[in-house]
């Protein structure tokens, strides 16, 4: 059976992949707006200069 520690360690790892999931999934949501909004811009017919997400990890 597993020890208190074990367990305590198991939990801290799973709430590190969970934040680290979280960033993930913001990170995305955040890239979506942006091609969405590119989209309806260039869908409308506004010249759309081609600034790239910068990656702070």
């Amino acid at each position: 059976m597993a020890t208190l520690q074990t367990l305590e360690q198991r939990i801290d790892r799973l709430e590190k992949l969970n934040e680290d999931l979280i960033k993930k999934v913001a990170r995305a949501n955040v890239e979506n707006f942006y091609l969405s909004q590119r989209v309806t811009a260039l869908e409308q017919g506004y010249e759309y200069t081609n600034p790239v997400l910068q990656t702070t990890s």
